[in-house]
């Protein structure tokens, strides 16, 4: 047993966090904590493939009653945690970005819609009944 978890812990060291240089995480005053450009972005570019948690159908509901709630995205009849950044999107009703499931890869892309300039926020339409009122 000690043998595995050494090898679990050893594994884990080789893995190298990769970064993504087109984005950077900032606060915006009226709507907290967003994504940003940090070099312009052309219309049509994948921005970010986030690799997914997939969950199953009847584990959502669990979902619901959390934080999570507000950060995973419908997929086919289920849901998926994204593992990047785009989680961070705020809603726009005018969003420059959206998401796309890629199942081939098991990834939510962020493509851009429109040209994204340097130091702009990275917007997304939630397409849900909003929880909150939208700043824009």
């Amino acid at each position: 047993m000690a043998a595995a978890v050494l090898r679990e812990v050893r594994a884990q060291d080789r893995l190298v966090p990769t970064t993504n240089d087109k984005l950077e995480i900032r606060s915006d005053p009226a709507k907290g904590r967003g994504v940003f450009a940090r070099a312009p972005i052309a219309k049509g570019t994948l921005i970010e493939a986030a690799p997914v948690i997939l969950v199953p159908p009847e584990q959502c509901p669990l979902l619901d009653r959390t934080i999570l709630h507000d950060y995973y995205f419908d997929w086919d009849s289920g849901g998926a945690v994204a593992l990047g950044l785009l989680a961070l999107c705020n809603h726009s009703r005018r969003p420059n970005a959206r998401v796309r499931c890629n199942p081939a890869q098991a990834t939510l892309d962020l493509v851009a819609l429109a040209p994204i300039a340097a130091a702009d926020e990275v917007t997304i339409d939630y397409n849900c009944p909003l929880w909150f009122n939208p700043q824009d």
